[in-house]
């Protein structure tokens, strides 16, 4: 971006922290004049798949050509996420592609005076920049991301028409409680009495969002319900049969991406698109950085955004199904992360581990800080290695992995493409444990340059 002190000023916003609530975001809407009512929202709320939900129903609801009223072309379809993986710009798309450079800058500058003036927050103000440039691009529809929590998330001073309501897990526990009924109580404020609910969750936090649901009128679909049968196709990606009449397919991998599947699936039919439209945007949908492969120097490696330990183990369920045993994993977390449950959950996932850190991110715990808790918890016979970079750390992860597969006797190959049983081809490396990490090194392994922003939310 080219936006000057506009955007170095919304860089050093990021410093302020989070301050929930709805007072500031909504003023600063009206101050631009409630462009958020320009066109129709789904907000998706959860702890983990959030993402990944919204993924899968921003490409069905661009998938969806159907007839119209009018008779007249689609309106163009947005989406806006957070946090990004490796430019900032991915956070707000039409249609499929960034916003242009020239209309992210303009709303950025129209949007600043009224923030600065409510001191709005950085998670406030790029809301704000998502809804005005949404409605300067005319879109109809907008799959809008829950940031933290939802109740008094900036993006709850939105109206959904939908709300969908992912898995819930134990995160973000000094904010939103330390409990999941505590946890699901703050994801469940983001239903509407009257208006059409999704959810994945299940257990005591499902339990939760229905008699939310129940006690403000919201009719909600919990995807345990209704009749959806979940299927992992390995490689080839999840299934779900039994809601269309056919089975609904999305290459994006690990068997936990089914419910996400489902939950988008059903929002989708819930917004009017037909079922062949739902097929094919399931099955052209593609998210960086969520178990997303890449083969490169000679090896293997498996890139997950697993930030906190539901996300790690569900991580390595879905190695283990895949039949992809990590040799290494390079991980790094941030510094907030290091008391928890996480680094343990991390170390399960390779017999060696690397820790390092991202060097785009100041919250990013220390190599040598994170190498001593995961050698607290290590198992006898675990590696814990350090690289104080990313490209240092990929570096020793090649050497490791490599090493250790021609020490077994199988032979290393630079061309992971000519091998044809998966199981058996270059040795795995798995990249997890924050959102940071994982854009660092994928922009390294893909030769990409590195952006200039420095990560803090």
């Amino acid at each position: 971006m080219t936006a000057g002190d506009d955007w170095a000023w919304i860089e050093r916003r990021q410093r302020f922290g989070i301050h929930p609530g709805l007072t500031r975001i909504r003023a600063l809407l009206a101050a631009l004049g409630d462009p958020q009512d320009a066109y129709e929202v789904a907000l998706v709320a959860g702890t983990n798949g959030k993402g990944s939900t919204a993924a899968l129903l921003d490409a069905m609801l661009r998938a969806d050509a159907g007839p119209r009223v009018d008779a007249g072309p689609r309106s163009p379809v947005a989406r806006f996420i957070s946090p990004h993986l490796t430019r900032f710009e991915e956070r707000f798309t039409v249609d499929g592609r960034p916003l242009p450079e020239p209309l992210l800058v303009e709303v950025l500058a129209a949007v600043r005076p009224s923030a600065e003036r409510l001191d709005a927050t950085f998670f406030e103000v790029l809301t704000a920049v998502a809804v005005l440039a949404f409605a300067r691009a005319g879109v109809g529809k907008a799959v809008l991301e829950v940031g933290m929590g939802g109740r008094l998330d900036a993006t709850n001073a939105t109206e959904p028409r939908i709300s969908v309501i992912t898995q819930i897990a134990l995160d973000h526990e000094a904010v939103l409680g330390a409990t999941i009924a505590a946890i699901a109580g703050e994801k469940a404020g983001v239903l509407r009495a009257g208006r059409q609910a999704i959810t994945s969750a299940d257990g005591e936090a499902l339990a939760v969002v229905r008699r939310r649901a129940t006690e403000i009128g919201a009719p909600l679909i919990a995807i345990d319900d209704a009749g959806a049968a979940l299927r992992d196709r390995g490689w080839a990606g999840v299934e779900v049969a039994g809601l269309a009449p056919m089975p609904i397919r999305t290459p994006l991998l690990g068997r936990h991406q089914a419910r996400n599947l489902a939950a988008a699936a059903l929002a989708a039919r819930a917004w009017g698109v037909g079922w062949n439209a739902v097929a094919d945007g399931a099955g052209s949908v593609r998210w960086p950085g969520r178990l997303e492969r890449i083969d490169t120097h000679g090896c293997r490696w498996l890139l997950d955004g697993a930030h906190n330990p539901a996300g790690a183990r569900a991580l390595a369920a879905a190695l283990q199904a895949l039949d992809a045993r990590a040799t290494v994993a390079l991980l790094g977390v941030t510094e907030e992360r290091l008391a928890g449950d996480l680094p343990a959950e991390l170390g399960r996932l390779a017999p060696v581990v690397v820790a390092t850190r991202a060097s785009s991110s100041p919250r990013s715990a220390a190599a040598a800080r994170l190498g001593e808790r995961l050698r607290a918890s290590a198992s006898p016979g675990e590696d814990v290695l350090e690289a104080d970079d990313v490209a240092t750390a990929i570096e020793l992860a090649v050497v490791v992995a490599t090493a250790n597969q021609l020490a077994a006797g199988a032979p290393a190959t630079a061309d992971a493409s000519a091998v044809a049983d998966v199981a058996a081809g270059p040795p795995t490396i798995v990249v997890a444990g924050s959102l940071f990490l994982v854009g660092e090194v994928r922009a390294h392994l893909l030769g990409e340059p590195l952006e200039g922003f420095e990560r803090w939310q």
